[in-house]
């Protein structure tokens, strides 16, 4: 959790390890603190593509269990760099050595409210309070001079320093033997990254690097990579559990109406009725999805996007289609076989066509955000389960429908949010726009790739379900092979 101060008392306090992230205008010193802070907020953290966006100082707070763990300091880019060096170098006059800290405070103190030289006095007031140095390069730009003049600047100062090689598309490393010649002779530790694809492992690498540099704040940097990761294990089980929530109430769900049965056109009447409540039915379907995925979007601390409809869908993909069978939910075989393993009847392994007519499976995975989801093609329904009940001495008769027939719907549904939670793992917090789309190729099913034994498991639970016998000890299973399945698709990014 990312905190914003831009005018405190002081930038560098006792207990709290600090970091200036310094560098060139517009090398991504933003995009950088956006993803190690999984802040995708512009009013806090403005990425933009125009340099120069970042015109003072800013503070920036990584926050665990209600506590400041770390704190960074983002800064002004350098805008006179081989001046500014040139100024020090004269301040610094015949004095032997070179110049330290005292002669980054005479600069400082010498061109503060001059207007010459204002980013650099800027950029270097952390440094002088005792803020550690995080120096931002982009690897695929040539080595000018006027880099060169910003090592120097930044090696005068003494600091521990990390120098950050921020990556940017595929050619971003192009000159990267270049840049770790030079940065290797003046910093304590160089590392890559890429502010726009990068995964919370290598966001942990990151701030575990920073322990490396400073040994005084080793003890208190382990106990904040502690933190992390107790946070995000935490994170993960809170996703398995709103996940299994959606699971239980959209196949529990049931959708209620009646028609008059003694009306001249009784049967068009009961077919009217049937199909405004299978629309419901599935309205609502969707809504429990769109709720689960902006919970999950939520969890991560994605608040500045929607989602957009799964790649490799169309509005009108039919789920009676071979197509669809062959890339959502699990195939025939497996129905049969996870079926036959957990003692359902034999005919759990249903063919496609008793499905029933077309459902729209990217309206199902997509358009989070958006208002209710086209379920429907034409004015084709699926084959759901249909209850029929005389309404009391009235007269007349209710109907309830769901879940449908076919026993992929639960996986499916699951698929469903498995590729959401897959798309939300790969996107880094600097990426902005208004959509949530995976770089991997996201309609592939999850479902069907899971071991047999986590696939057994769900599968009693959703059997569960359809007998309304929710038990504790195959709910609490299914719920560790959610979890063991969230973790798996974590490693495999």
């Amino acid at each position: 959790m990312a905190m914003r101060t831009t005018q405190p008392a002081e930038w560098v306090v006792a207990d709290i390890p600090c970091f200036a992230v310094v560098g060139k205008v517009n090398m991504g010193k933003s995009a950088v603190l956006a993803t190690l802070l999984e802040e995708d907020d512009d009013r806090i953290i403005r990425i933009s593509p125009e340099p120069g966006e970042t015109t003072r100082c800013q503070r920036l707070s990584l926050v665990l269990d209600g506590a400041e763990r770390l704190r960074f300091i983002d800064t002004p880019g350098f805008q006179q760099p081989i001046e500014a060096l040139r100024a020090i170098r004269a301040l610094h006059g015949g004095q032997t050595g070179t110049p330290g800290l005292a002669t980054l405070q005479a600069f400082v103190d010498e061109y503060r409210d001059t207007g010459a030289f204002e980013d650099e006095c800027r950029l270097l007031e952390p440094l002088l309070q005792g803020a550690g140095i995080l120096y931002v390069i982009d690897p695929g730009v040539p080595v000018y001079d006027s880099f060169l003049a910003e090592i120097e600047i930044l090696r005068f100062s003494g600091r521990a320093r990390l120098a950050l090689l921020n990556q940017r598309g595929e050619d971003g490393g192009a000159r990267e033997a270049e840049w770790r010649e030079h940065l290797g002779k003046a910093f304590n530790l160089v590392r890559v990254f890429d502010a726009h694809r990068a995964r919370f492992a290598t966001r942990r690498d990151l701030l575990a690097a920073l322990n490396q540099i400073d040994e005084r704040d080793r003890a208190h940097l382990e106990t904040t990579t502690a933190l992390l990761d107790a946070e995000w294990q935490q994170r993960r089980e809170e996703a398995a559990e709103r996940i299994q929530s959606f699971l239980r109430s959209a196949l529990k769900l049931r959708e209620r109406g009646h028609y008059g049965e003694d009306a001249p056109a009784a049967e068009a009447a009961k077919r009217a009725a049937i199909k405004q409540a299978s629309r419901r039915y599935f309205d609502r379907i969707a809504a429990l999805e769109r709720e689960a995925a902006n919970d999950l979007l939520a969890l991560y601390r994605h608040t500045a996007i929607q989602a957009e409809a799964m790649t490799g869908f169309s509005e009108d993909l039919d789920l009676a289609s071979d197509e669809t069978w062959r890339r959502l939910g699990l195939t025939r075989q497996q129905l049969t076989f996870v079926g036959a393993a957990v003692g359902a009847s034999a005919g759990i392994g249903v063919d496609a066509a008793t499905f029933g007519h077309s459902l729209g499976i990217g309206a199902l995975l997509g358009g989070l955000g958006g208002g209710a989801l086209a379920f429907f093609k034409g004015d084709a329904i699926p084959t759901l389960r249909l209850d029929l009940a005389r309404i009391g001495p009235l007269g007349g008769q209710r109907i309830t429908v769901g879940p449908p027939r076919n026993p992929n719907f639960a996986w499916v549904l699951l698929d469903s949010l498995l590729i959401r939670y897959r798309q939300i793992l790969s996107r880094a917090h600097a990426r902005r726009g208004d959509a949530l789309a995976s770089d991997d190729e996201p309609s592939a099913s999850i479902a069907r790739a899971l071991p047999g034994e986590r696939q057994k498991a769900l599968a009693r639970w959703f059997r569960s379900l359809a007998k309304s016998d929710d038990n504790d000890e195959r709910a609490q299973a299914a719920w560790r092979a959610l979890l063991d399945t969230l973790a798996a698709i974590e490693d495999e990014l």
